[in-house]
């Protein structure tokens, strides 16, 4: 008798049914079915959007923006998205903190990203802010001094602070020989601890004499005194601590006088906002300390994924500049934490993953963090303005 006879209908039944099981759980496992699954990670960003300072927030926006659409348009991380949301605080430390809770609530963030301005900075750490909320903040800027020292349980920064920058600035002027220094500076608080940080660094052995000190009423734009002292002093470098603008003319009325004495400043003297300002002539030799790697330069990989993201992804008017690869190496470490982050990704589990996953990878350069050390970059150096506000390291 044939065999096939003897298979019972109902034993068909169950093997295509088990058939059909196998089948659907192969399903469910599949990108297909796991991307139905994915979420969408928000960073929110509170800062000026418009004023004197919406400039550091737009070009570090850019500079994030650009990794996160990179990132986004791979795939994402395991399929989850990110999305950067910029809140503007008007520069008022009241309105940024109110945004900070609000977002809390209403965007439900992994992560807050760049703090701007000294007085929204000390607001935030007079708030105790993020350890309240339970949501890290990654970057900040240099000037961030009330944020840093003691650390903070919940606040990552990606580079160096002021006093860093401020040490290799002293130590520079001793390595090529000039002994007397005039510092050209705002009268806030702020900026009379950059002018502290300076003369700390320079009574160090070999000494460097500060000859003047020539304070600007913060915000007022009332250079012309300030200058004329400036165009006068027997200095034989000239230090200015005042936000880029301000460099920018002082660094233009001097050579108009055709007084050549070199210019030295901070990080936030902006290469290409320098060069907008004061124009090439004016611009061209001045000296800035660096706390990223060269936006300009081809060595590092990093720098050239943002070079090449920047033609790929950013806005038709976007050019290079240290600010925006700040913002993308700061994305970059982000995204780095949040693959060394158990899923679902939270707040702590990325604050945690910050401090105990490191180092993470940057692309050439690494950011290590530890218990007792936020500060991921151990990165300083000098940049000399060049041809179109180019830097040269």
């Amino acid at each position: 008798m044939n065999a096939r006879l003897d298979v019972h209908p109902f034993r068909c039944l169950a093997g295509r049914l088990r058939r059909t099981a196998v089948a659907v759980i192969v399903l469910l496992a599949s990108p297909l079915c796991t991307a139905s699954w994915s979420a969408e990670l928000v960073v929110v960003q509170v800062a000026p959007l418009t004023g004197e300072m919406a400039h550091y927030t737009h070009e570090l926006r850019t500079g994030m923006q650009l990794y996160f659409e990179r990132v986004n348009a791979a795939g994402g991380i395991t399929g989850d998205t990110l999305r950067l949301a910029s809140l503007d605080d008007a520069a008022t430390p009241k309105n940024a903190i109110a945004l900070i809770e609000q977002a809390a609530v209403l965007h439900k963030p992994i992560a807050f990203m760049y703090l701007v301005g000294p007085e929204t900075i000390a607001a935030a750490n007079d708030a105790d802010v993020f350890r309240r909320l339970g949501i890290p903040l990654l970057g900040s800027s240099p000037a961030a001094v009330q944020l840093r020292s003691p650390l903070r349980s919940h606040v990552f920064h990606l580079t160096q602070g002021e006093d860093a920058e401020y040490a290799k600035l002293v130590q520079q002027l001793r390595t090529i020989g000039l002994r007397k220094v005039a510092l050209i500076h705002w009268d806030d608080v702020a900026t009379l601890g950059e002018v502290r940080y300076f003369e700390q660094f320079a009574g160090l052995a070999p000494a460097i004499e500060v000859v003047d000190r020539i304070p600007v009423v913060a915000g007022s734009g009332e250079l012309s005194l300030p200058i004329e002292r400036v165009a006068a002093t027997s200095a034989q470098a000239i230090v200015s601590m005042l936000p880029v603008e301000e460099t920018a003319k002082v660094l233009k009325s001097l050579r108009e006088r055709g007084r050549q004495t070199p210019v030295y400043g901070a990080s936030y003297n902006e290469s290409g906002r320098l060069f907008d300002h004061a124009g090439e002539a004016a611009s061209r030799g001045m000296t800035v300390t660096q706390i990223v790697p060269n936006p300009f330069g081809g060595t590092l990989p990093v720098v050239r994924d943002y070079n090449a993201d920047l033609k790929r992804h950013g806005p038709q008017s976007a050019r290079a500049g240290s600010l925006s690869l700040e913002g993308y190496l700061a994305a970059r470490l982000l995204v780095e934490a949040i693959r060394s982050t158990p899923q679902p990704v939270t707040p702590a589990g990325l604050r945690n993953a910050l401090e105990q996953r490191s180092p993470f990878d940057l692309g050439g350069i690494k950011a290590t963090f530890s218990a007792t050390d936020h500060v991921g970059l151990d990165f300083v150096d000098i940049g000399v303005v060049t041809y179109g506000g180019r830097l040269r390291y």
